[in-house]
């Protein structure tokens, strides 16, 4: 573990940042008291083309061989994908929001997925005066400060590099369940919930 998810490609793909947030709302004025509490995962929903039986068996070893929610394997959408290249500058505390960025680095805009470590990250801010993710930069090094979510799920070293091409997380399945159907045509389909691996 973790297996590596079958190379089929995906139909449809519905995601989701879920959050803790506690709000207690006042009957009588309706002001709110705001607690944000630590945990944010990603959480999906796949559903796989129409696959023929030769196809199939090897989804259907992956699901098998994960053994319910006990077994994790690696997932990113085939659509988030990019060439830019961002080094880590100074180590990075666990459940940080925001990286310094090396020299060199090249520019990202908000909306933006990368991986590091095992994990999937979603770039937060445009630079005001362009598609920069550089907030606080140095124009002429490329140096700055990338802001994300969700927060860091591991410390980063210094000279970390983040991977913009086709970046994954670490996922399981969200049920112990997971089933498959065939039709007449002797086409099988693969619908599954995941959620983040943490």
């Amino acid at each position: 573990m973790p297996l590596s998810f079958p190379n089929v490609g995906i139909q449809n793909m519905s995601m989701r940042l879920k959050r803790v947030v506690a709000v207690a709302e006042s009957p009588f004025t309706l002001d709110t008291q705001v607690y944000t509490h630590q945990g944010a995962r990603w959480e999906a929903e796949v559903t796989l083309p129409p696959l023929t039986y030769a196809e199939a068996r090897s989804v259907e070893a992956f699901i098998v061989g994960l053994k319910g929610r006990e077994g994790t394997f690696t997932f990113g959408n085939p659509l988030h994908t990019d060439t830019a290249i961002v080094l880590t500058s100074g180590s990075t505390a666990i459940r940080s929001e925001t990286l310094t960025t090396s020299a060199g680095s090249t520019a990202v805009s908000a909306g933006t997925y990368f991986q590091l470590g095992s994990y999937l990250y979603l770039v937060t801010a445009d630079k005001s005066s362009g598609a920069l993710y550089l907030v606080t930069a140095d124009k002429s090094s490329g140096a700055g400060t990338l802001e994300f979510q969700p927060p860091l799920r591991e410390t980063i070293a210094t000279g970390q590099a983040l991977d913009f091409t086709q970046p994954k997380s670490l996922w399981r399945m969200a049920s112990n369940d997971v089933s498959w159907s065939t039709n007449e045509a002797s086409l099988q389909g693969f619908s599954f919930a995941m959620v983040e691996a943490l």
